[in-house]
């Protein structure tokens, strides 16, 4: 293309300001969209991929009258001061078929040095856990130490920094990988860290929970267990606690999950479908009120093909200025507001390596371009079997 060529179609262009700037803006929220849909997509396969792997327990124990919707208490880390009393891990431990049971202790305390809000702690046993424990493992090899903490991911804190909670000072020793959920902002304590935490807090006059007793049991059991009648010998010995499968925590969240990504797929789909299609109607109309334009470079020795060139370039200019709008808009978006889809939808997100961004950013580039390119080829294939002396006659 020469810049004779480049000039035209640039004139062109804005010589239709409202035309152009529609289909530009038409491209950019395709490929807002289709950025977004593959991002959220990835996201939620990511973020589910590393929760289920961390998440291995096959029955949950809560105390009852605790919110158990939507999975808060493993899934977001939505703590509370309900405990259940400590002869619960006895009795499940003891139970047929039990392979693990180990308890978890849920903190919120007031505030931290580290943070300007409220920090979430979770407690566990590293002799019996069986969940938190091969996760810490990963970037936290060493014995746990009375008054270490082990930080989420998103805790600004470095190693061998301390944290303070209620005038005593606690040593960080890890960060955790990213899980995408509320627990990469929560802190992680053996047993015995939790009830230097919580006579710390007893001296200030705080009673953050009852003494000894776990917020949950998680427990594992052997391959072909009834889940049914445990949960049954359960809720027989003891009231006032609820008996979560595994299973019912992941069904629903999955369900809901599966239901975000299919409507953001169609929301992708119904825009890129509209971009191909206002592309042609908009070239057509176009095309038909410039006949007596494409004639007349004709006749002054333009070729078709220029004219075919002329239309692919106003197409290219429009979706290709719309697409990396779009694209710049959703990748800084879905980055910038990752926390607050994570705190709004409730279910496990975490971005995808950065190789997959860059791919699904590319994408997101080229394929509304192709699409409306696409979408005046047929135009600009009919520009070139104009014949010039009936474009004349209809406009004379």
């Amino acid at each position: 293309m020469n810049h004779t060529t480049l000039k035209i179609i640039y004139t062109n262009f804005w010589s239709h300001p409202v035309r152009s700037l529609g289909l530009v803006i038409l491209t950019a929220i395709a490929s807002v969209t289709l950025l977004s849909g593959v991002i959220f997509s990835k996201s939620l396969d990511a973020g589910f991929e590393q929760l289920s792997s961390r998440m291995g327990a096959d029955l949950l124990i809560v105390p009852y009258g605790v919110d158990i919707q939507n999975q808060s208490i493993l899934l977001q880390g939505d703590f509370n001061h309900h405990t259940l009393p400590r002869e619960v891990l006895d009795f499940v431990q003891k139970l047929p078929g039990v392979t693990a049971a180990s308890p978890q202790f849920y903190i919120s305390t007031l505030s931290a040095s580290c943070c300007d809000k409220k920090v979430n702690i979770i407690g566990f046993d590293p002799k019996t856990d069986f969940t938190i424990k091969p996760w810490i493992r990963k970037t936290y090899k060493n014995n746990f130490i009375p008054g270490s903490v082990i930080v989420g991911s998103d805790i600004q804190i470095e190693n061998g920094e301390k944290i303070k909670f209620f005038d005593k000072e606690f040593t960080v020793v890890g960060t955790l990988e990213p899980l995408g959920n509320k627990l990469d902002q929560t802190i992680f304590a053996d047993v015995e860290t939790v009830e230097l935490l919580r006579q710390a807090a007893a001296s200030k006059g705080y009673n953050i929970s009852s003494e000894g007793g776990p917020s949950s049991i998680l427990a594992n059991f052997e391959e072909g267990t009834d889940f049914e009648k445990i949960s049954q010998k359960i809720q027989e010995q003891f009231n006032d606690l609820q008996v979560i499968q595994r299973k019912n925590i992941f069904d629903n969240v999955i369900a809901t999950a599966r239901s975000f990504k299919i409507a953001v797929w169609l929301i992708a789909g119904f825009f890129l479908f509209t971009v191909i299609a206002v592309i042609y109607i908009a070239f057509t109309v176009s095309t038909n009120e410039r006949k007596r334009e494409f004639a007349t470079l004709l006749i002054i020795g333009a070729t078709r093909k220029k004219l075919a060139d002329i239309v692919l370039g106003e197409s290219f200019l429009a979706s290709g200025s719309g697409a990396i709008a779009g694209t710049l808009f959703g990748a800084v978006g879905i980055i910038s507001f990752r926390f607050l889809i994570q705190e709004n939808l409730q279910i496990p997100f975490l971005l995808p390596n950065i190789s997959a961004i860059i791919l699904t950013i590319v994408g997101a580039l080229f394929i509304p371009v192709i699409a409306g390119v696409g979408a005046s080829y047929h135009i600009a294939k009919k520009i070139g079997n104009i014949d010039v002396y009936t474009a004349l006659k209809e406009d004379a």
